[in-house]
């Protein structure tokens, strides 16, 4: 019995706890500080925080390229595609429960459409890795930490996207590692199990699957 689904249970069970319980209160100006987050305005929220926004609409798309090859119904008991694109705008909290429900010993798709070879190329996996690390670097050179900690304990919302962030970092080493065992590859280098940059990597250099 594999152990995967019980991690992304007990992840989306903190993400919602952390969320629902031991979040500080919403901001007073919750449109203005996502509008903030969202034009990089970092008169008002942190780099720190902008790069986690940013990761945030970069980690869903690596999801993509892992969940689009499942082959859905009847193979699984649910579709990937409404939780995959949910992930966009509700992040763990909806995909989540996915990974836990999924069917990981059904066959991936062989010959899956267009937009799926194309999210699951190299060259995205290599796109990815690129934003992903410019992302970090920006964060690290620009922000402050102290800053961050602030808005941090002030804002709910800063404070569960960052949460959700760890989680999906979390989501998608288990996710990689389980697409590599599909694939019928050998053990993951090193490299592969440093967070976030690990999977994307993996992503940037796995084969394409043949069945």
């Amino acid at each position: 019995m594999r152990l995967d689904p019980f991690i992304y249970a007990g992840l989306w069970l903190a993400l919602v706890g952390y969320w629902l319980w031991l979040s500080p209160p919403p901001p007073a100006d919750f449109l203005g500080e996502v509008t903030a987050l969202a034009v990089a305005d970092t008169g008002r929220v942190d780099p720190i925080a902008i790069a986690v926004f940013n990761l945030l609409g970069l980690l869903p798309t690596a999801f993509l390229a892992i969940l689009l090859f499942d082959p859905g119904r009847p193979a699984s008991p649910v579709s990937p595609w409404p939780f995959a694109i949910g992930a966009y705008f509700l992040g763990g909290i909806i995909l989540l429960p996915y990974l836990v429900l999924r069917n990981t010993r059904a066959p991936l798709k062989t010959t899956p459409g267009g937009f799926v070879r194309a999210i699951g190329s190299r060259v995205a996996g290599w796109i990815m890795f690129g934003i992903a690390l410019g992302l970090v670097g920006f964060g690290l050179i620009a922000g402050s930490p102290a800053a961050y900690a602030q808005q941090l304990a002030s804002s709910q919302f800063i404070a569960v996207m960052s949460a959700d962030l760890l989680a999906l970092t979390a989501a998608l080493h288990l996710a990689a590692g389980t697409d590599r065992r599909r694939r019928g590859l050998g053990p993951a280098a090193g490299w592969q199990h440093v967070p976030l940059f690990g999977p994307l990597l993996y992503l940037a250099t796995r084969p394409q699957h043949t069945g």
